[in-house]
Order: structure tokens, then C-alpha cells, then sequence
């Protein structure tokens, strides 16, 4: 989902969700559970993929609705579909509130942050934004799969049942497909991450620059945030940094009192076993940069 596509952040609600373990009569009195109820469901078996709802009321289903997906969506893509069409038919409804029940914990998690970027996930806000325009309601609730609950129960056989199932509109599928997209990258990226820390790891070269950035993930993220520059400063290879500082001790025992204020600053002994903790932190890591940067200056000039 492209940044310009986002809500503004006035418009930003949390869609958050509560923990229903059963159906049974003291849980349903416990949570005030009152109006209608849709329970949601997705399925893959055997590259087929569907997502059926189910809407109740007074114990009974009413009606009930399936799709049918891409053989290329996930499990994770048809519960949350589910839940957008549930969104959907409560916005269409009459109905002053709904319940909706997924036993999906990944789909509903998702939707607690205020700020989504899969396309299905920001379609279900934008929905329930729209509702609570209207002056209704909605509450969404986790509820356990395989409880014995007839609702939940009803809508995994609907989803399953993969003869009967409808296809969804085409600008539906084009959500999907891009969230379909968004997973792929994600995978790609992920694996390409774990070769190059491989190769991070195994080269006979960037010794120091390890010391400092164990992984290359956070390496990328540091030097994007922190705007960082690799200093080159003139320096015979045999001698290090070390080497050229204790040669001059008078310059060194300078290094070493800006050293005591700095560790005194961000309240931590700075040793090589810490380098990579100072640096994630934030109010350690600006003191610590400064600081290595003079060092970088005088390793420079005194080496001349």
C-alpha cells in the first residue's frame, strides 16, 4: 500500500478484538455478547483456497456467503478476505451492530495497528471507519477454533467445501493479488537477507566493521537512519587504531577522559562486548558516534 494511499491520521481508528474461548451461556453472558454474530472461516486443501462467512442470530444461521480464491492465496489471505466481506455486509446491513468471530488470531492482530499497509487490511478499516460514521458497531472477537462452536463450525465446512464456492469480484482479487505480492517480497527479501549475512559472516575481510554491526540487517537500517559515512583515514594496515594511539599517550590519556564522560553520559562501560548494544540504542548511539568520529580524526592525524 503506497504511503499517498494511507488515511490521514485523524481518520486512524484500532480495530482491536477480544478473546472469546466458547459460545457457552456464562461466556456469552461475561462479554455482553448481544445482536447478531458472523462467524468467518478460510481453507486450502490441495492448492484449493476459500473463505466463507456465516451470520447468525437467535441460535440460527440466517444466511450464509463462499469464495473462492487464487490456488496462489494463503490460508492467512482467505481468513482475512473473510473478515472484509463480513466488514462489508455489516456496512450493508440494517442492522444497528454485529459480532464478528474469527478463529484467525494472525488476521486480527493485524488490524490492532492503526496504520496497515496490506491493501485487504486498510480496506477493512476504511469499512469500519464507514460504519462507525453510520452510527453503528462492531466488535470483533477471537474466538477458539474446533470448540464445538455451531457457527465457527459452520463456516469451516462452507469454506471447505470448495464445489459450491463463488468467486470474488475482481477488484477483491486485485487486493489479494497484491497482498499476495507484498508476502512474496517479504519471502524474497527474508531469504536474500539470510545469504547475505552468510557471506557476512564468512568473509575474511570487514573484521571491524563486524565488531560494530553484527548483522547486516541492522547494518542497512543504521546506515539509512543515521545518514552514516564510512570514514577513511590514512592508515598503515599492519598498525590499527590501537597501535597509533598508544604511541602517543599523551593524546591517548585525552581519548581516555572523553571516554570516562561518554560512558558516564549513556550510563554504560564502552568495550568491545557492548559496541553492538550502544549502537541500538538510541540515546547511547549519537554520544558513541561522536565520540568514535574524534577517535577516527586523531588515529588520522597522528598517523601521518
Amino acid at each position: 500500500m503506497a504511503f499517498n494511499d494511507s488515511p490521514h491520521p485523524s481518520e486512524l481508528i484500532l480495530a482491536d478484538n477480544e478473546c472469546l474461548e466458547d459460545m457457552k451461556p456464562d461466556s456469552v453472558e461475561s462479554f455482553h455478547l448481544i445482536g447478531p454474530q458472523i462467524f468467518t472461516d478460510g481453507s486450502r486443501i490441495e492448492g484449493k483456497v476459500g473463505a466463507a462467512l456465516s451470520w447468525w442470530n437467535e441460535g440460527k444461521e440466517r444466511k450464509f456467503c463462499t469464495f473462492r480464491l487464487e490456488s496462489h492465496n494463503t490460508v492467512f489471505q482467505s481468513e482475512l478476505y473473510a473478515l472484509y466481506r463480513a466488514v462489508r455486509m455489516v456496512g450493508e446491513s440494517k442492522e444497528e451492530g454485529v459480532n464478528i468471530l474469527s478463529d484467525s488470531r494472525s488476521s486480527l492482530d493485524l488490524l490492532r495497528s492503526p496504520a496497515v499497509t496490506h491493501p485487504l487490511a486498510a480496506e477493512i478499516m476504511r469499512c469500519l471507519r464507514d460504519i462507525r460514521t453510520q452510527g453503528k458497531w462492531v466488535r470483533l472477537f477471537w474466538l477458539r477454533a474446533h470448540a464445538g462452536t455451531p457457527g465457527n463450525k459452520r463456516a469451516d465446512e462452507l469454506a471447505k467445501n470448495l464445489n459450491t464456492l463463488f468467486c470474488p469480484q475482481e477488484k477483491d482479487a486485485g487486493r489479494l493479488q497484491q497482498g499476495a505480492n507484498l508476502i512474496h517480497k517479504g519471502r524474497i527479501r527474508e531469504e536474500t537477507i539470510a545469504i547475505w549475512q552468510a557471506r557476512y559472516d564468512a568473509s575474511s575481510t570487514g573484521s571491524v566493521t563486524r565488531t560494530f554491526l553484527s548483522y547486516v540487517r541492522m547494518a542497512k537500517r543504521f546506515c539509512m537512519t543515521e545518514g552514516f559515512t564510512y570514514s577513511r583515514p590514512n592508515l598503515d594496515r599492519s598498525r590499527g587504531f590501537c597501535v597509533v594511539l598508544k604511541q602517543f599517550q599523551a593524546q591517548g590519556l585525552l581519548l581516555l577522559r572523553e571516554r570516562i564522560d561518554l560512558e558516564i553520559e549513556i550510563q554504560q562501560k564502552v568495550d568491545k562486548s557492548a559496541l553492538q548494544e550502544i549502537l541500538e540504542k538510541g540515546k547511547s548511539r549519537k554520544p558513541f558516534l561522536i565520540f568514535a568520529a574524534r577517535v577516527a580524526r586523531v588515529a588520522a592525524i597522528r598517523n601521518k
